[in-house]
């Protein structure tokens, strides 16, 4: 008598069956990732927060017209937690932040503790807002980044040198990523690393 496998037990199966074949063969599903992360610039943001979508939907328009090449994206997680998680992973440089939640992973505070202190540095400020960077970002991505966004909505022209601006906000503020306090202060664009 033929034995007939319930649905849910065959389903199971094809699922270890095709875990197996990816593992057996070496392929992995975050092999594209790291494809897409290397052709794209990806603009962090969380869903705790849509301000953060819209900013970031709004830089990466504001991208696409003045650095083409960059092919920025919205990368969208879904709490802050996680976009710390990316960050101190090496897996996501650039994202918008509210500007407390910014301080507290910089610092490693509250629900940020078990991901540690981020090294952020700030490339925009947006009121409320901040579009921060990992401090590895290399100074020309920040240079060519605050160049695009400065003048925009996002970071109105009214900021001044970068020195002017972290005078005026005291010594709790985040530091500008050097490539964008060089934008700031007059700098001619840093040469490819």
């Amino acid at each position: 008598m033929r034995r007939v496998l319930p649905r849910r037990a065959f389903l199971g199966r094809a699922v270890l069956l095709a875990g197996a074949s990816l593992v057996l063969t070496g392929h992995t599903p975050y092999r594209h990732w790291d494809i897409y992360r290397q052709a794209h610039l990806l603009i962090g943001c969380h869903k705790g927060d849509p301000e953060t979508y819209a900013l970031a939907q709004e830089a990466v328009a504001v991208l696409a017209e003045h650095l083409p090449k960059a092919k920025a994206r919205v990368a969208r997680a879904p709490h802050p937690e996680r976009l710390a998680s990316l960050i101190g992973t090496g897996q996501l440089f650039v994202t918008v932040l509210g500007r407390d939640e910014a301080f507290a992973m910089a610092s490693g505070a509250g629900a940020f503790a078990p991901y540690g202190a981020q090294p952020l540095q700030r490339l925009a400020k947006m009121e409320a807002y901040m579009l921060v960077a990992h401090a590895e970002l290399p100074k020309r991505h920040a240079w060519l980044i605050t160049e695009a966004l400065f003048g925009s909505r996002l970071m109105p022209e009214t900021e001044g040198t970068a020195t002017q601006a972290a005078t005026a906000e005291g010594a709790v503020s985040l530091p500008w990523h050097p490539g964008s306090r060089a934008f700031l202060d007059g700098e001619p664009e840093p040469p490819a690393q």
